[in-house]
């Protein structure tokens, strides 16, 4: 893995976030330095999408702060969030069905205010990454396979060209050769690019076993981190996400 700079890339302190009365957030603190994968497990409701989609915008933060290379960003629209290269793949991937692969690739490229050039390089990073996406440029999203279409999810967040990418439950309902697929990508784009990464992930091992650091969520506040080698050596961590308990 890339080795991480010390300054923290991402911020994030006491940061609450709601949806009406229920409060998801409680009072999150959450470093990422430049170079990092940083895993966020939890059990299904911890408020894990929550925090990644307070950084990114909606919802909004209620308290706290979000501060990305030093600025703060807790009150900046999502579009401007995007241009400062930060790039979110959700859950449920959230495809465009009826346009093609290659037209979802584009959108992800409107985000940011890329030059042709570095639109036609983020291009062919995609399609070095997923091959199987380049033979499918002209189909429509919608009839892609589950794997392919969270390909096309990632594939259209990195045509941004992030500095950061927020990744959440990208393995969810794939089959394992697939998930392993996409943790290869992964890594790939952090050991050869140095792309930093927080990934909220319902298979703690294998995000654990990914990770430079993680952190671990419990209705809406953070009870545990350290390195992902320690996190999968805790006795309750094993007994709750990777001995047959929840995973989150």
């Amino acid at each position: 893995m890339t080795a991480p700079s010390a300054a923290p890339m991402l911020e994030v302190r006491s940061l609450r976030a709601a949806y009406g009365k229920i409060e998801a957030l409680k009072g999150v603190d959450l470093d990422i330095s430049a170079g990092e994968i940083v895993a966020l497990i939890g059990a299904n409701g911890a408020g894990k999408s929550t925090l990644m989609m307070t950084i990114f915008g909606k919802p909004r933060a209620r308290a706290g702060s979000i501060l990305f290379d030093g600025r703060d960003i807790t009150d900046v629209p999502t579009h401007e969030i995007a241009r400062l290269r930060i790039a979110q793949s959700p859950e449920g991937r959230r495809i465009f069905p009826r346009m093609s692969v290659a037209e979802n690739l584009q959108m992800g490229a409107d985000a940011t205010d890329s030059s042709e050039v570095d639109r036609a390089a983020g291009l062919e990073r995609v399609l070095t990454l997923f091959p199987r996406l380049k033979e499918r440029l002209s189909q429509r999203g919608g009839t892609l396979s589950g794997g392919e279409q969270q390909m096309l999810a990632i594939g259209r967040a990195l045509m941004s060209r992030p500095r950061l990418l927020m990744l959440d439950e990208p393995s969810l309902g794939l089959a394992p050769l697939i998930a392993r697929q996409i943790f290869d990508a992964i890594r790939t784009l952090n050991r050869q690019d140095g792309l930093t990464v927080l990934i909220v992930e319902q298979n703690a091992n294998h995000a654990l076993r990914l990770a430079h650091r993680g952190y671990v969520m419990v209705n809406g506040l953070i009870t545990l981190s350290g390195t992902g080698a320690e996190l999968l050596q805790r006795p309750e961590i094993r007994a709750a996400y990777l001995e047959g308990g929840r995973r989150g």
